[in-house]
């Protein structure tokens, strides 16, 4: 069963996610924050991170750096959650840290989609 760390700080989103993951299979721990977050996944050593990037407590450079400061998430992949606009993450010089980005709004099947590609 893939591990998937949620990093979404609207709850109706990330009870919604959640909901659709574990229908699929998927383990889900949810951090509403960055910093909860890198927290859990030094708890919970996840497969996945999915990681919204208008997050409360920092800025998604931030977010990405904390997320990589917890040994066993160094390597974990990372979807994007986003509402920025796609132009906007490569100026930031963002993608290169992702294995993929959702926009937001998304289809659930899109959403499904991504995390099998990314998991194998």
């Amino acid at each position: 069963m893939p591990k998937i760390l949620l990093i979404e700080d609207e709850p109706q989103h990330a009870r919604l996610v959640r909901i659709r993951l574990e229908a699929n299979g998927m383990q889900v721990t949810s951090a509403l924050t960055a910093r909860e977050g890198a927290e859990a996944a030094l708890r919970q050593e996840p497969d996945l991170i999915l990681l919204d990037l208008l997050l409360p407590d920092m800025p998604p450079e931030e977010a990405i750096k904390a997320l990589r400061a917890v040994p066993c998430a160094a390597k974990t992949p990372i979807i994007a959650f986003t509402a920025l606009d796609p132009l906007e993450i490569r100026r930031r010089r963002l993608d290169a840290d992702f294995s993929g980005v959702i926009t937001k709004p998304y289809e659930a099947g899109e959403l499904l989609a991504k995390i099998k590609k990314v998991l194998g």
